[in-house]
């Protein structure tokens, strides 16, 4: 197709060049980019074959689950026909020693104790191909940050879980967040917050309450959880997630302690999200679309467009197809079609809503005039 400019010659000579594909990390305010997807570290008690053989498999189901966002896809990990040696997976591995302050976590009962630790890098490549091929999502790196309120209560008294909180379930909340792959925040729960919220105001989720005081952390996801010990001296939680304005309610029973209690949260919050941004239809991995992006009139914000959408995980190939005076369009191949690409925009501060959005598909080239009829449009923020 013959690529039509007006004006800017030197983004002329740029784009005619240009045929890019690429999967990176996404920079935006909303989203916050989760590092080490594919890596796990996990205390073991020697060095020999067996050992490692175990924990490679057991931490591919981790990494697995922590990718696709579904807790289901531990079971490839487990399917030794499907992956009969996963070590070939395994990237790199090292052993590392404990640091001196480091709380050593106590071996299962009749094992001996924790001696190190043992680093693993699975391929990222190889694990997103496994998944796919057995129609699971690959989550991107860039995800929702999410802001946590919890209130857990002893039958002595009701703590309102914050940043600097002493309180074991902030610990609990980190490292299934991490595990899971999920950037969250915890309120401050200075001043600020302490006039407009209180531990009651969560317990009983009020949600215009909740929601002014989660405005100032700019999180695209709140979830709210109330934990409590029972007569039966077992935890019980109920849980609430708001997102995209939209809420959706769980609750759990009878779990004996509370780690797994606090678990039940972000585990269920992270497979909602995952849902959300992405899609396991794999037919639609040759979509392709038009992007229309306005507001770019010079080589700076043509270099920030193209770095962006080097970054969304969704795209797989672009390349510019007509040059306006302040606007651009792309030819997007896309793993998930228009509706994946939408979501992962949504996720950044980087382009906004157009407000004129097409639903002419592709194949309508051209309008009378020669423009390009887009099925997305935005703006480029400046």
């Amino acid at each position: 197709m013959k690529i039509r400019t007006k004006g800017i010659k030197n983004l002329v000579f740029t784009v005619i060049s240009l045929s890019i594909v690429a999967i990176l990390p996404v920079t935006s305010i909303n989203a916050d980019i989760v590092a080490h997807l594919y890596e796990v570290e996990t205390p073991v008690i020697g060095q020999g074959r067996e050992e490692r053989a175990y924990v490679v498999r057991e931490a591919l189901k981790e990494v697995l689950v922590r990718v696709s966002g579904r807790n289901e896809a531990a079971v490839l990990a487990a399917d030794e026909l499907l992956v009969p040696r996963p070590a070939r997976l395994v990237q790199q591995f090292r052993y590392r020693k404990f640091k001196r302050n480091e709380v050593i976590p106590k071996a299962p009962d009749g094992a001996k104790p924790y001696k190190q630790k043992l680093w693993l890098r699975f391929a990222e490549k190889t694990v997103a191909k496994l998944l796919r091929e057995q129609n699971f999502p690959v989550w991107g790196k860039s995800r929702p940050a999410t802001l946590v309120w919890l209130v857990v209560d002893d039958k002595k008294q009701r703590t309102l879980i914050g940043n600097g909180s002493s309180h074991i379930s902030r610990t609990y909340i980190e490292q299934e967040a991490t595990k899971r792959g999920l950037p969250f925040r915890l309120p401050l729960l200075d001043l600020a917050d302490q006039a407009k919220i209180q531990a009651s105001d969560v317990w009983g989720n009020f949600e215009d309450t909740i929601l002014e005081a989660s405005s100032r952390y700019q999180a695209q996801a709140i979830l709210v959880g109330r934990i409590y010990l029972g007569y039966a001296n077992t935890w019980n939680t109920r849980w609430s997630l708001y997102s995209a304005g939209q809420r959706q309610d769980w609750e759990a029973s009878n779990s004996e302690v509370l780690r797994t209690a606090v678990n039940e949260g972000l585990s269920k919050t992270a497979e909602v999200l995952s849902v959300r941004f992405t899609q396991t239809n794999v037919a639609q991995e040759n979509d392709s679309i038009l992007l229309q992006i306005k507001n770019v009139s010079n080589l700076k914000a043509y270099n920030k467009v193209i770095k962006y959408l080097k970054s969304l995980s969704v795209v797989t190939q672009f390349q510019a197809q007509q040059i306006n005076t302040d606007d651009i369009i792309f030819h997007i191949n896309s793993r998930n079609g228009r509706l994946g690409i939408a979501q992962a925009i949504e996720l950044g501060h980087v382009l906004v809503t157009d407000g004129s959005q097409s639903v002419i598909p592709p194949e309508s080239v051209e309008s009378k005039s020669g423009q390009l009829k887009a099925d997305l449009i935005y703006k480029l923020v400046l």
